[in-house]
């Protein structure tokens, strides 16, 4: 048995390997496209990414700054704090030990009741005594 190609099945099989190639051809011009939007797709994302990155490390420096700035702001908000505190224990204290002092003499207290109770001075004391205390008759 012989197998005879006739002119029709030559045109037959060159029609369809031509159909093939174009196929072929068609699938690799698409495929060639495809990789290069995925690689501009990954070049695009790469880039954007490393602005975001850039940004971050800014925002993380500018918080770090500002966390600084606020730190200090308020180390020294305590210590004005501080300050105002013992100041205005200091002045609190004193004109409650003088009243004290004040009371206690008019009550006739002796010196160093005075001194003792309210913090005052023995000179204080005596001088209170002398304005404040009870009028001792001659």
């Amino acid at each position: 048995m012989t197998f005879v190609l006739e002119p029709n099945d030559i045109l037959f099989f060159a029609g369809r390997a031509a159909i093939l190639l174009v196929a072929l051809l068609g699938f690799s011009l698409a495929f060639a496209g495809w990789r290069r939007a995925t690689v501009r797709s990954a070049e695009r994302l790469q880039a954007d990414l490393a602005t975001a990155l850039d940004r971050l490390q800014a925002l993380s420096v500018a918080q770090a700054t500002q966390a600084g700035q606020l730190a200090a702001r308020l180390e020294a908000l305590e210590q004005r704090i501080d300050t105002r505190a013992q100041l205005s224990a200091a002045s609190v204290g004193a004109p409650r030990g003088y009243e004290l002092a004040l009371r206690l003499a008019r009550n006739g207290a002796t010196l160093e009741e005075i001194a003792e109770s309210s913090g005052v001075t023995r000179q204080e004391a005596q001088l209170l005594v002398r304005l404040h205390g009870p009028k001792r008759s001659a």
